[in-house]
């Protein structure tokens, strides 16, 4: 059983407070080259100060002909509990692309009929970070779920691009309490009538997305206490923005005049 979304939010709660099962999740610890509890092929990673999604670093995958694969240390699970697994990642590169990648695992084996941590689409080109989501459910036997990010050579053949990766997750749902975020929708400011820029105050650096009444996102940013986003190439109309600081977002509903 699993469930993609698409990361369209516009209330005002966020999921806080949830355990998460991964190590390192944001890439922040490296060891030689390497960054601590991920397993990696040296060669083919980097340790990146820029871009980042959230703290000081990301890591970066080369594509290659066949594929490329960072690994998490496996993480125990219980059959019949639901777990979700997320992160962040920039793929602004047409020589490679990103899938996310999941097993469920017997204390020796491989459950190989259980692909539900399994993407199935790939990533396409942008300039924004872009979140990945799956929700699934432990298969009657797992005792482990072995997660891993690989890239793969473009659609055209093309290879050697790079793409990061940073604040992976893996959570039992059940920990995920829904919290009330008054104190952080208060904290975000922004003019709610716009014309060329929309201007924003912040608790601290933040993901800034808008997107349409219909629902495309059509803006993307991360944006700093103070910043702003630049709104003369959008039509006039209503628009949803969403700020998200990853562990909280709140949503505004703002005119284009």
């Amino acid at each position: 059983m699993k469930k993609v979304f698409t990361i369209l939010g516009i209330t005002g709660v966020a999921l806080m407070g949830a355990q998460n099962l991964i190590t390192n999740p944001g890439f922040e610890n490296w060891t030689d080259g390497k960054p601590d509890g991920w397993f990696v092929t040296p060669a083919q990673i980097s340790q990146s100060t820029n871009p980042v999604h959230t703290g000081t670093y990301a890591v970066g995958l080369l594509s290659a002909n066949s594929t490329s694969n960072i690994g998490a240390p496996d993480v125990a699970v219980v059959e019949g509990k639901t777990y979700v697994y997320s992160g962040w990642y920039l793929d602004n590169v047409n020589d490679g692309r990103f899938r996310f990648w999941g097993q469920w695992r017997t204390a020796s084996a491989l459950l190989t009929d259980e692909v539900s941590l399994q993407g199935v689409d790939y990533s396409t080109d942008s300039p924004q970070w872009v979140k990945f989501t799956v929700e699934a459910v432990a298969p009657a036997t797992a005792t482990i779920a072995r997660l891993s990010l690989r890239t793969y050579k473009d659609e055209n053949g093309a290879f050697g691009g790079k793409v990061y990766f940073d604040d992976i997750v893996f959570q039992d749902k059940a920990t995920m309490a829904v919290s009330d975020v008054s104190g952080f929708d208060k904290a975000v400011k922004m003019n709610t009538v716009v014309s060329n820029e929309l201007k924003l105050v912040l608790p601290a650096r933040a993901t800034v997305n808008i997107y349409s009444a219909e629902g495309k996102l059509v803006s993307s940013n991360r944006v700093d206490n103070g910043g702003s986003v630049n709104t003369s190439s959008l039509v006039k109309g209503t628009y949803i923005v969403t700020v998200d600081n990853g562990s909280a977002k709140v949503s505004r509903k703002v005119i284009k005049n």
